[in-house]
């Protein structure tokens, strides 16, 4: 009996230290669509009654105190770190512009935030980036969407649906009871009677395509593309000699970055920023399953760069190529 106490002791605390190596510490951030303002107020701007992030082991973590604050998938806010592997939310609060109370209550898949913990992103040649936390962005009409954040990495967890609470007395006088502004006099401020979240429901829809390189220079070489989306995600494909990615199932791209080197002192970083209007008008009517290929042509000397779809020019935005300094495995 004394053997069978020995061994039950053992495995305790062999569990509890398993446990302790794997406490995971991560921030909580929040944003919403975008940063337009009426008078010194973001639009879509949302106010907190209640932020509880929930976790598998009981750690106690939340949103940080507040509004939200940035733009669609991105803040510079954070709060104190948090603890624990997340596996779910609840969360009450206030959108002005909709004069209206929701609540969110949702569980994340368990075993999806158990592999997303211990999975690390490739930053450059000496770097990965690990989990460093969860982004909750809230659009009209109770749309919250949930973003995977590792160092400057996006990845969408997923697409929510908070509801709205029709008895908010309470919750108003809770949370207006600090401001100078009553419910109503923010309602005559903030009231969008159009507030939709059709558009960041677009901004998610995913299509299949490839990025491919075709420039003039033999001596060039590509080190990696990175995506910055419209759907809040950001990512970076570093690339194999071939000049092409592989097709991939992904949300359209609002600014591509590429990093590339011709030759010893002559390394170069170029941005393409897409026009929303157009590039959305392109991609209305492919399917998602359809192939189809942006395409990127760099001049001779470095100097002009412009963007193909489909072996069609494609308007975009502006265009911009900087004088590189990241050096790569493979640099001249």
């Amino acid at each position: 009996m004394d053997k069978i106490n020995k061994i039950l002791i053992f495995l305790i605390i062999t569990l509890n230290t398993s446990c302790q190596m794997k406490k995971y510490e991560w921030e909580s951030y929040t944003c919403q669509p975008s940063r337009e303002y009426k008078g010194n107020e973001n639009i879509y701007g949302v106010e907190f009654v209640r932020g509880d992030i929930l976790t598998l082991d009981g750690d106690h973590a939340h949103l940080p105190f507040g509004g939200s604050s940035g733009e669609w998938g991105y803040t510079g806010a954070a709060w104190t770190s948090q603890h624990g592997l997340p596996v779910g939310a609840d969360v009450i609060y206030y959108a002005g512009y909709e004069d209206k109370f929701y609540q969110l209550k949702v569980d994340f898949p368990v075993e999806e935030m158990k592999k997303a913990m211990d999975t690390t992103y490739r930053y450059n040649d000496h770097t990965n980036e690990k989990f460093s936390g969860l982004i909750f962005g809230f659009a009209p009409q109770g749309m919250v969407v949930v973003w995977k954040k590792y160092g400057i990495f996006r990845i969408e967890l997923g697409r929510y649906q908070a509801q709205v609470i029709k008895d908010d007395a309470e919750l108003e006088e809770k949370l207006f009871k600090g401001w100078s502004m009553n419910r109503l006099a923010v309602k005559q401020r903030d009231f969008l009677p159009d507030a939709s979240c059709a558009k960041w429901d677009m901004y998610r829809k995913r299509y299949t395509f490839r990025i491919k390189m075709e420039n003039e220079n033999p001596a060039l070489r590509l080190f990696r593309y990175c995506f910055t989306n419209y759907n809040g995600e950001k990512d970076i494909i570093f690339m194999p000699p071939l000049p092409a990615t592989s097709y991939d199932n992904r949300a359209l791209p609002q600014i591509l970055e590429l990093d590339w080197e011709t030759g010893v002192g002559e390394s170069f970083r170029g941005n393409i920023f897409l026009n929303e209007k157009i590039i959305f008008e392109k991609f209305q009517n492919f399917k998602t399953e359809d192939k189809q290929e942006f395409e990127v042509r760099i001049s001779k000397d470095n100097r002009t760069m412009k963007l193909y779809l489909n072996h069609e020019p494609l308007e975009v935005d502006s265009v911009r190529i900087y004088k590189g300094s990241v050096m790569y495995e493979g640099s001249y």
